[in-house]
């Protein structure tokens, strides 16, 4: 708060100009909130006005705490101006420095008057704490610009006691003095000449001042800004460009340092943040600078990505300038995996296909190719039976491929180098059946009367994978089938149980020429469909 002083009112002169005051104020004048002793010198009257429209004239009348209101005044005060706006209709008006011939405590009468004329009398409004004052003389601080290297400051002043009366000064000694210092706070004791000092390596800057709350009153200081000089820093990345596969972990290291005149130091206990470019989201991942400067960071991106290593908003540290940065380019290359791969092999060696590829890293609408392919022995000979086009994410259904009797199938996918997505390989799946077959498959007798008996004769056999060495397949149903001459359609004639040698015979009535066929149709899921040679017989 400001305060104007433009001279001395004597006693002798404010008592031959007697002020009148009216018995009661005008219901609409100012209202008179408070007056006081002004905080930096209690000589001066501070008078709180709330009004409407503007303050004309101010006069307060002084008289000894305790005395009568008939008892002359000690001194009539006028030429107040206002020192402080707290709103177009509320503010403070002062005096100027009031001469009494004794010390002490005043009441404080105040008569105010508005533009309008209207007039509020106002009694013990207050009280003029005329007395000597403590008062800071020449409150220093050095540096009022630290350094990061150079963070000790020191604050030094002079007390003295001011007598309103004479204004003279002398030195107030053993006061103890508090100190704020940033957000420091230390204390002082003045010597005997009112003197102070102390200093204090601070943590940060802000404001400096000095406080006194002893006798015979409290005292302020000037406050003075403390501004630390911020020193140039930089971000030296050990290596800026990457290329990751989509998911691993990537680890940024480097060094973060400040620059003291013409070198560049470490900087240490520094917190650091690294997050996405431009970014308006924060995925920040955190890091702090170790004694030499060093910081690293663990990230697992999935897609190309640029990311940038700078400072977080906060903690905010003075000592060093926050705006060096960093980028960090990384390349992703997508693996890929299949996560569905089935192999079905039938009865009939016809093989049913399922997968589905999976992107890991960015997603791709492209249309890829699959491989199916198939080796002997699931490790050599690998050889592309079909070649599917597909989408990442997307089912695909091959049915009837020709199969083999055993062997090993697995899905590949080549990758794209333009695309940067890696290829990959399905584990490979073992597809077999046991093979069998009708050997010595018979229908006689040939040529053959109508009417006479021709019997169909044979032997079922399996084969397992793996083995060239074929066994009686016994207990097994069979089939018998016939197909008149001229004729496309195959007829069934009868179903036979082979003995446990595998053989079996079926007698049937000869009507017509025609070829018969024993079949081994329906076998379980681990055995082929088989046959016999066909015979063709003439009846006559």
């Amino acid at each position: 708060m400001r305060r104007i002083a433009r001279g001395l009112v004597t006693a002798g002169a404010v008592l031959s100009s007697t002020l009148a005051i009216p018995g009661t104020a005008h219901a609409v004048g100012p209202n008179v909130m408070s007056a006081y002793s002004d905080s930096a010198d209690w000589s001066v009257a501070d008078v709180q006005l709330n009004y409407s429209g503007g303050i004309d004239e101010v006069t307060a009348t002084l008289r000894p705490v305790g005395g009568s209101e008939s008892d002359a005044p000690a001194a009539t005060v006028t030429g107040f101006t206002q020192t402080y706006s707290a709103s177009p209709w509320e503010g403070v008006w002062s005096s100027r420095p009031v001469h009494l011939d004794t010390l002490g405590d005043y009441t404080i009468d105040i008569e105010a008057t508005n533009s309008a004329g209207e007039t509020t009398v106002k009694k013990d409004a207050g009280t003029l704490r005329y007395r000597k004052q403590p008062v800071f003389t020449a409150f220093t601080v050095t540096p009022t610009e630290p350094t990061i290297e150079n963070r000790t400051v020191t604050a030094e002043g002079d007390m003295v006691l001011r007598d309103p009366s004479t204004r003279e000064t002398v030195p107030l000694s053993g006061a103890t003095v508090n100190l704020d210092l940033g957000r420091d706070e230390t204390t002082a004791v003045t010597d005997d000449g009112g003197h102070f000092s102390a200093s204090r390596t601070l943590q940060e800057g802000g404001w400096a001042r000095a406080r006194y709350e002893g006798e015979p009153g409290w005292a302020w200081s000037p406050v003075l800004s403390i501004s630390p000089q911020a020193a140039p820093t930089r971000l030296l990345l050990d290596k800026s460009d990457f290329h990751v596969t989509a998911g691993d972990k990537l680890t940024v290291t480097g060094t973060l340092e400040y620059r003291s005149g013409t070198e560049w130091k470490p900087l240490a206990g520094i917190p650091l943040e690294m997050d996405y470019k431009d970014s308006s989201t924060s995925h920040a991942v955190d890091a702090t600078t170790g004694v030499d400067g060093r910081f690293s960071f663990v990230a697992h991106p999935y897609g190309k990505t640029v990311y940038e290593v700078g400072f977080p908003p906060y903690p905010y540290n003075a000592w060093i300038q926050r705006t060096a940065t960093a980028d960090v380019t990384v390349a992703v290359a997508s693996p890929t995996r299949f996560t569905e791969f089935t192999a079905r092999l039938d009865e009939y060696a016809r093989l049913e296909v399922t997968g589905i590829l999976r992107s890991l890293g960015d997603s791709f609408s492209d249309r890829i190719n699959v491989d199916i392919q198939y080796s002997a022995n699931g490790t050599t000979g690998w050889t592309t039976r079909k070649t599917v086009r597909t989408g990442f994410d997307e089912q695909f259904i091959v049915e009837a491929l020709p199969g083999y009797t055993d062997g090993y199938w697995r899905l590949r996918y080549a990758g794209s180098t333009a695309k940067d997505i890696k290829g990959s390989v399905s584990a490979g799946l073992r597809r077999n059946r046991t093979d069998t077959r009708i050997k010595g498959a018979n229908a006689s007798p040939e040529p053959v009367r109508k009417g006479r008996t021709i019997t169909v004769t044979g032997v079922l056999q399996e084969r397992g994978a793996g083995t060239s060495t074929w066994k009686a397949y016994g207990g097994r149903k069979a089939q018998i089938l016939f197909r008149p001459k001229g004729a496309k359609s195959w007829y069934l004639m009868a179903t036979v149980t082979t003995k446990s040698n595998g053989s079996f015979s079926k007698g049937f009535k000869a009507q017509k020429d025609g070829t018969w066929v024993p079949v081994f149709l329906y076998p379980d899921s681990r055995h082929f469909v088989g046959s016999g040679a066909e015979d063709y017989v003439d009846v006559r």
